[in-house]
């Protein structure tokens, strides 16, 4: 009777999971268009641009926690986890744009994106001391290689070589802060959930953010009502609710199918591009967003079957 309702409960869960991790990855595709609206229409630098993002996320959330008398957790292993998010999230945006003004936003975006779920098995695999799995490796073949015909591009023309290879030794440190994120975060705990993770977790990293840029870039901008909407639709859609969903997901699919699953990103992006901002659709878009779409079905979990019974 056990093993029945534990197979069904994880029949249930991991397509649940999967669901909660395709908005998310959907949402934060909102966040490329609404995020350079923001910097082109207030003056803001990109740095400035993440550390709103995070600061407001993560303050919104705190919000409605304290509304719900969901105070900050003062036990060590709690605080540990939300002090880990916030460092790893602010790290994780700082490299990546770090290898954006070094490099190009696409072979940033390549590296960041297409490095975190391989980096993910790879940890998986020398953690059980065996290879990875076709059904592992086959969404990243196929990731990887719809990413590059997606966002895949050199580095703008006079471009110094070893400032590109810092830039993408960068954009590696991103995809790598992602993946280790990914992981820490779906590890079960009791003190901390999904909404406290992130509120906390993100409120603070913004403000190591916020330290980190302030000396190099202002942050001030004028607040005219666009300027504002753009800041609370940044700082709701694709950073609140969207790394909330990642993490509630997490916990049931998995860092290595969730890591995947953030491919679609740059795809919802791509075709906000084309629909609003009148960006050109190729052939080759078109194929490198099919092959990113097959690499996030071929990575949804496969419910388990329950053993029938002798």
């Amino acid at each position: 009777m056990t093993a029945r309702t534990t197979t069904t409960t994880e029949h249930v869960a991991a397509p649940s999971g999967f669901g909660l991790l395709v908005v998310a990855g959907l949402l934060w595709g909102t966040g490329g268009v609404s995020g350079a609206a923001l910097a082109e229409s207030s003056g803001l630098s990109a740095p400035a641009v993440a550390t709103y993002r995070l600061a407001l996320g993560g303050g919104l959330l705190v919000l409605v926690l304290l509304a719900q008398r969901r105070w900050l957790p003062r036990d060590r292993p709690s605080l540990t986890r939300i002090a880990i998010t916030g460092v790893l999230v602010a790290l994780f945006q700082a490299t990546y744009f770090g290898g954006v003004a070094l490099a190009s936003v696409s072979i940033a975006t390549l590296v960041t994106i297409g490095s975190a779920p391989m980096i993910v098995v790879l940890v998986q695999s020398v953690r059980r001391r065996r290879l990875p799995t076709a059904a592992q490796v086959r969404p990243l073949v196929l990731g990887v290689i719809g990413l590059g015909l997606l966002v895949g591009g050199p580095t703008a023309p006079g471009t110094d070589p070893g400032e590109a290879l810092l830039g993408i030794l960068l954009a590696l440190c991103a995809g790598a802060s992602f993946a280790l994120l990914s992981m820490v975060a779906a590890r079960p705990h009791r003190g901390t959930d999904a909404p406290m993770v992130t509120g906390y977790g993100f409120l603070f990293g913004g403000l190591l953010l916020a330290a980190c840029t302030l000396p190099f870039a202002p942050l001030s901008f004028e607040p005219t009502a666009r300027n504002l909407g753009l800041v609370a639709f940044f700082a709701v859609f694709p950073t609140a609710l969207a790394w909330t969903l990642y993490f509630a997901g997490l916990a049931h699919a998995g860092p290595a199918v969730a890591t995947v699953v953030a491919l679609l990103e740059p795809l919802t992006a791509t075709v906000l591009a084309v629909l609003l901002l009148g960006e050109h659709l190729t052939v080759t878009l078109v194929i490198g967003g099919a092959l990113l779409l097959l690499s996030v079905v071929d990575a949804r979990p496969r419910p388990v079957r329950p053993n029938p019974r002798p």
